[in-house]
């Protein structure tokens, strides 16, 4: 099992999680809806996404290895289908960020090779809407996802079962 200081690296990684999840989230709601916020938003809501994949894969990880050294209640089973889930949430919220981001600043996309022929489309105007859409939706869903998924580790700890 995986420690740090002696206590198991889940209950240590998923304060990480539980704080970036839903702050991530909430500014691709604020980078979508608030046009003015996206040239303070774009760095810090891109390293948020990248941050949160890596983050939320080891905190999954850790939470198996505990699973595996603790007897398993049906509450940390679900538990661990959910941060399961969330693996998955977080990496669909990268795309979704990045999409946000190159959409809101197409002119960025041209500096990086792969995506020079890419520069006419990400000018559409239909792009930075969509994405826009995309934003909140994902945005939120993130959110949920973090709040769900943290109060059935809470409830699998603290029910007494």
């Amino acid at each position: 099992m995986l420690e740090i200081g002696g206590l198991p690296a889940h209950i240590l990684l998923v304060h990480g999680v539980v704080v970036l999840a839903p702050l991530a989230g909430l500014m691709a709601v604020v980078f979508a809806l608030w046009q003015r916020s996206r040239t303070y938003l774009a760095w810090p809501l891109g390293v948020l996404a990248v941050l949160l994949v890596p983050l939320s894969v080891l905190t999954a990880e850790a939470g198996e290895q505990l699973e595996k050294a603790k007897p398993a209640s049906q509450l940390i089973h679900e538990h661990a289908e959910q941060g399961s889930f969330f693996r998955i949430v977080t990496a669909v919220f990268l795309v979704v960020a990045a999409a946000q981001i190159l959409a809101a600043f197409p002119s960025a996309a041209t500096r990086w090779a792969a995506l020079r022929g890419a520069g006419k489309a990400l000018a559409a105007r239909w792009l930075v809407p969509a994405t826009s859409v995309l934003g909140v939706v994902a945005g939120l869903f993130l959110v949920y996802e973090a709040v769900v998924t943290g109060h059935s580790g809470s409830a699998s700890v603290w029910s007494g079962t």
